[in-house]
C-alpha cells in the first residue's frame, strides 16, 4: 500500500487558505442571488400591499383631474372657434390621449395583484432555510467563479439550479445536489504559483462580489426594509397620499362642476356631460 502524498507546508497552507476564499466567494454569490431573487421581489410586494394600495387611488385622482381638465380645454377651444363643442370627438380624442394613462393605471393595479399573490405564496421559514442551503452548496460546486474547471456537464446541471433557486423549486434542487455531487471530481495538483494566482483572483472575485452586495442594499426597496416594518412609517405615508388624494378629489369635483355649467352654457344640458 502506498504512503499517502504529502503536500509541500506551504502548497498546503494556500491551498487551505483557498478552500475557505472559495466558501466565502460562495456565500457571497448566494447572498447576491438571494438579495435579487428573493429578498427584493418580496420587500416590492410588501410595498405594494402596503403603499401602493393609496398610490393606486392616488394616481386614479390624478388621472381623473388632468383628464376632465384636458376634457374643459377641448370644449373651450371650441367656444373660442364659435363653435359648439363636439363632445363625441372630445370623447375620442380624450381616450387617445389618455391612453398611456390607463396603461399605468392598469400595470399599477396588476402590481398590487401579483404582490398580494406572492407574498400568500411565500415559502415557510424551513424551506427557505434549506433552500438557501441547498443552493450555497451548488453553488460551492458548480459556479464557474468558483470552480473554473467545471465539466459541460457541470454546467448544465449549474444552469438548472439557478432555474430551480429562482423558481424555490425544493424538489428539483435536493435533486440537483444528489447529481452535483455524484458529478464531482478530484480537482487538480496545482503548482505554487497557479495557487497563488488562484488565490489573487479569488481575493479580487470577494472584493468585487462585496461592493456589489454593499451597491444593491444601498438602493430601493433595500433602503426601506426599516420602514416597512414600522408601522408608524407606513401609517404616515399612507396619510400622506390620502392627504393629496383628497385634495385632487376637490379638485376634480371642482372642474366636474365646471364642466356641468359649460354644457349648459351651450345648450347641451347636464344629462350630456356625466362620464
Amino acid at each position: 500500500m502506498s504512503a499517502p502524498l504529502v503536500l509541500h507546508p506551504e502548497i498546503q497552507q494556500i491551498t487551505d487558505e483557498n478552500a475557505l476564499l472559495r466558501e466565502e466567494l460562495a456565500s457571497l454569490l448566494t447572498e447576491a442571488e438571494d438579495l435579487i431573487h428573493t429578498v427584493k421581489p418580496n420587500l416590492l410586494a410588501l410595498y405594494q400591499t402596503k403603499i401602493g394600495v393609496w398610490e393606486l387611488r392616488l394616481l386614479h385622482a390624478q388621472f381623473t383631474v388632468a383628464r376632465v381638465r384636458r376634457q374643459i380645454e377641448l370644449a373651450q377651444a371650441s367656444i373660442n372657434r364659435g363653435e359648439r363643442p363636439d363632445l363625441i370627438a372630445i370623447e375620442c380624442a380624450l381616450e387617445v390621449e389618455f391612453l398611456e394613462w390607463v396603461t399605468k393605471l392598469e400595470e399599477a393595479a396588476q402590481r398590487i395583484q401579483d404582490a398580494e399573490n406572492r407574498l400568500k405564496h411565500l415559502l415557510s421559514p424551513e424551506d427557505d432555510r434549506e433552500l438557501k442551503k441547498l443552493y450555497y452548496a451548488l453553488v460551492k460546486q458548480l459556479h464557474p467563479d468558483v470552480n473554473p474547471n467545471v465539466t459541460e456537464d457541470q454546467r448544465r446541471l449549474w444552469s438548472r439550479a439557478q432555474s430551480a433557486y429562482k423558481a424555490g423549486d425544493l424538489p428539483e434542487l435536493r435533486a440537483l445536489t444528489l447529481l452535483a455531487e455524484k458529478s464531482a471530481s478530484v480537482p487538480p495538483s496545482k503548482s505554487l504559483d497557479n495557487l497563488r494566482r488562484d488565490q489573487k483572483i479569488l481575493e479580487e472575485q470577494i472584493a468585487a462580489m462585496l461592493e456589489e452586495v454593499e451597491k444593491v442594499e444601498s438602493q430601493p426597496p433595500f433602503t426601506l426594509r426599516r420602514q416597512l416594518e414600522d408601522e408608524t412609517w407606513v401609517t404616515t405615508r399612507r396619510q400622506d397620499v390620502e392627504q393629496r388624494t383628497a385634495t385632487l378629489r376637490r379638485q376634480s369635483d371642482a372642474l366636474k362642476a365646471y364642466w356641468e355649467k359649460l354644457l349648459e352654457e351651450t345648450g347641451y344640458g347636464t344629462a350630456f356631460g356625466k362620464n
